[in-house]
């Protein structure tokens, strides 16, 4: 985005942490955080877990075997033997398949029961509620949608993480920046108090000048040490998203350094960020949450309707199937079952329910949009506003730096007092620290767009 801070890498130039130190750039900390952080991991399993689901249901349509035994003999008398199978074949479309053998012995066999052995092939079909939809398709639709749901949740949580992972990077890497700065002015200070010093012993310099460097040194140094602390920290922050391919945790060794420029994307107009969003994870799952609900709408209709169920069996003797394909002359069983409730109370008030959660779902999808579109232009502002800031800033720092080098010059000359030499770098220094701050801000600001339209994973 923006050239680093000129006067500082030149200011910065000389600090021995600059030199032959290793380096963690900002592409390769991503790719670890992506393929290694216990939560990317999570994320993939929530597809993995949506899919599993979506078998499960499917279940419900797995054809299926049945063998019945029941035998009864008293006083040696044998009153019944039954040995049955039957097969089921259920379908999507409300139409189950069955076929079976039965082989009836005894001398007290039921008498609705054929006797010795038979078998038949037949069908169970719905023809009221239940014909286009029932709770086996509904359940399956809805995990098919949960499919498309999970996948979506995955985005979101890679979302998060990319952009805490980022933040942090960025924090790391201002935290960097500070250390250097202190540690360059504290060098700097280190030689001019040992030069007041010098010139004390000569009698160039009055005694109190020491006091005065040597206070400035001071400050430095407890800067030096707080910058330190801010550091570490920082590294430590970082290394909650570290991880390696055995699933161990890394801290990161001390030493390590960021890469020099703040990466981050160009900043585009704002209607692109906007037109990103119509495919927010958010909205996405929250479209497939009104898709569940249809569905659920669908199946509460059918409880209106009244129960038709037929069902039709061919009987062959023996176990010959398809012996007499004569479907209503002879050798079969047949019936139907109707009924209905006389008020539909329950099944009026389901559907209505259902009707009321799809209204409250639409409601919501619309606050959601709005809520994103908002948090799109807040990031969107914030990233222009700081840019602006930090292009003014940086003309504030370079007139900063001239007045210091020039009170510099006239210290030198005799023109000048150390007061307002260390006056004028304190206020370069305070100024050098906001703009690497600065920085840092119009670096977050920017990936925080993407992070609003929720789409960093695909960006990264």
């Amino acid at each position: 985005m923006q050239k680093i801070l000129f006067f500082i890498i030149t200011f910065l130039s000389c600090s021995p942490y600059c030199l032959a130190q290793e380096k963690l750039i900002y592409s390769e900390f991503i790719s670890i955080v992506k393929k290694y952080h216990p939560v990317a991991k999570q994320a993939y399993l929530k597809t993995d877990i949506a899919k599993a689901e979506l078998q499960s249901a499917q279940g419900a349509f797995d054809p299926s075997v049945y063998f019945n035994k029941n035998e009864k003999i008293f006083g040696g008398k044998q009153y019944y033997s039954y040995l049955n199978s039957e097969l089921k074949i259920p379908t999507w479309y409300g139409i189950d398949f069955k076929a079976g053998t039965e082989n009836n012995q005894g001398q007290y066999t039921a008498t609705e029961l054929t006797k010795g052995r038979s078998s038949f092939i037949g069908a169970q079909v719905t023809l009221g509620k239940g014909l286009l939809i029932d709770k086996r398709r509904a359940v399956v639709k809805q995990a098919r949608e949960m499919i498309a749901y999970s996948e979506e949740e995955q985005q979101l949580m890679l979302n998060d993480l990319l952009y805490e992972a980022t933040s942090a990077y960025y924090e790391w890497q201002n935290a960097f920046f500070q250390k250097q700065l202190a540690d360059s002015l504290l060098g700097i200070n280190q030689e001019r108090y040992q030069f007041i010093k010098n010139g004390v012993k000569l009698g160039d310099r009055p005694a109190i000048d020491t006091v005065e460097t040597l206070a400035q040194l001071q400050s430095f140094e407890f800067l030096q040490a707080e910058s330190i602390q801010i550091l570490n920290n920082a590294g430590f922050e970082l290394g909650n998203y570290l991880w390696l391919e055995n699933q161990q945790a890394y801290q990161l060794p001390v030493g390590v350094q960021p890469e020099a420029n703040t990466p981050n994307q160009p900043l585009m107009p704002l209607s692109d960020y906007l037109n990103k969003l119509i495919t927010h994870p958010k909205l996405e799952q929250a479209q497939i949450k009104s898709n569940v609900l249809s569905i659920e709408k669908q199946l509460k209709f059918q409880s209106l309707l009244p129960t038709f169920n037929l069902n039709y069996n061919m009987l062959n003797k023996d176990y010959t199937f398809f012996n007499e394909p004569n479907l209503f002359q002879n050798n079969y069983k047949w019936g139907f079952t109707i009924g209905i409730p006389l008020f539909l109370r329950e099944a009026r008030a389901e559907y209505r329910k259902a009707n009321l959660k799809i209204t409250q779902q639409t409601w919501e999808n619309r606050i959601l949009f709005t809520e994103l579109q908002n948090k799109v232009n807040k990031y969107f502002n914030d990233a222009v506003q700081l840019k602006r800031q930090f292009e003014i800033y940086q003309q504030t720092v370079a007139n900063y730096q001239r007045l210091y080098q020039g009170e510099l010059t006239k210290f030198i000359n005799g023109e000048s007092t150390l007061f307002l030499v260390n006056s004028r770098e304190n206020k370069l220094f305070d100024a050098q620290q906001k703009l690497i701050s600065l920085q840092t801000k119009v670096a977050k600001s920017i990936i925080g767009i993407d992070f609003a339209t929720g789409r960093l994973a695909q960006l990264l």
